[in-house]
């Protein structure tokens, strides 16, 4: 079993991917961009290395292998988070749309 929430704060705390960073470290409250990969200066290596680590932690992808899908690495990796009970968005403090879209989520 590839426990999301272990994992997600070891890459949070690692700093390896730009913006995904805790705001509030003591109440566990971190951020993820969420650029949509629709937008003008989306890039697959910047933008999607989050998802697609999660991707490759699960087996779902297999560098090399498989066709690179970041569609589908948000997808699941959005699912897997809105599945976990301890983990919640603060729908409040996203921001959706534009340039810097991102998401804010707290660890419960």
């Amino acid at each position: 079993q590839c426990r999301l929430r272990p994992w997600l704060e070891e890459q949070i705390q690692s700093g390896r991917y730009p913006g995904v960073q805790w705001l509030d470290q003591s109440a566990r409250v971190f951020q993820i961009p969420w650029k949509h990969a629709a937008r003008h200066g989306w890039n697959i290596d910047k933008d999607a290395t989050l998802f697609r680590n999660w991707a490759i932690h699960t087996g779902r992808y297999k560098p090399g292998i498989d066709k690179p899908d970041p569609k589908t690495w948000k997808a699941n990796f959005r699912c897997a988070l809105n599945s976990l009970t301890d983990v919640k968005e603060l729908q409040d403090r996203s921001i959706k749309k534009g340039h810097n879209a991102f998401r804010v989520y707290a660890l419960l």
